[in-house]
Formats: C-alpha cells, structure tokens, sequence
C-alpha cells in the first residue's frame, strides 16, 4: 500500500513571542545593512579565511558552504506558508545575494538595495505576524 504524505506547512511564527524575537532580529539586521551596506565596500565572504585555510580548499569548502545554505533557504522558504513564507524570503534573498557581491563587484550597491529591500519585506511581515499572529491551521486569528 502506497503511503501517500500530505504537505502541511511547519508555522514558525505562531506565538506573539516568536514574532516579537523575528520581528527584533530582522530590524536589528536590517538596520546594519542599512547603516553599514553601501558605505562599506569590502565584503566577508568567502568564510574561514581566518582558519588558515587558503587557495583551492578553501574555495571548495565556501562552494559547499553556499549550496548548503541554498539548500536551508528551499527548505525553509517551502515549508512554511503565508506571511511566514515572506518572512523567510526576505531573509534568505539578504543572505543568498551576499556572495554577489565578490563575483559581480560593480553591482555590489545594487545587491546591498536589494538585500535591504528583501529585509524590509520580512520586517513588514514579521510586524503583521506579530499583531495578528497565524494560527495552527494557517489562517489569521480573529480579532474583535
């Protein structure tokens, strides 16, 4: 017999608690990209650079690095739903375009704009979540 599962989408943002903390990550980072996005050029991308690793290996490990992070992105992004899902765009359009900016070094303002604008969007539905949270079932709460 042929199991088959129903997709129902995981509700991160479900208490006022929970939005209140996104709420309070997504302004803080938004405010640093903000603040310190187009008036820093350099970018600290690739990671590790400390550790001592150099050349080829290093390379390879940020390739790995960033496709897992791609991967985290789809993962989170298709498993939530509604505002929650905006929220988690948002975010991983900032942390996804980073790189870009080493690649594509003339776009790296247009990257940062871009970056912040998808910030903002998690923020304004980070906020709505926060004053009319999600109920389990994925719809709003009614308030009287």
């Amino acid at each position: 017999m042929l199991l088959m599962r129903t997709h129902r989408p995981a509700l991160l943002l479900t208490t006022r608690t929970r939005s209140a903390v996104a709420v309070g990550l997504t302004l803080y980072v938004l405010v640093l990209a903000v603040r310190g996005g187009v008036l820093h050029e350099s970018s600290e991308w690739p990671v590790l650079r400390g550790f001592g690793l150099h050349g080829p290996l290093l390379i390879l490990i940020n390739v790995v690095l960033y496709a897992y992070l791609c991967w985290l992105g789809f993962v989170f992004v298709r498993s939530t739903h509604g505002r929650e899902r905006l929220v988690m765009s948002g975010w991983f359009v900032d942390i996804l375009l980073s790189p870009l900016t080493i690649l594509l070094s003339e776009s790296t303002v247009a990257v940062r704009i871009i970056g912040a604008l998808g910030l903002t969007i998690a923020l304004m539905a980070a906020i709505s979540l926060l004053l009319r949270p999600a109920r389990s079932d994925g719809s709003a709460t009614e308030t009287a």
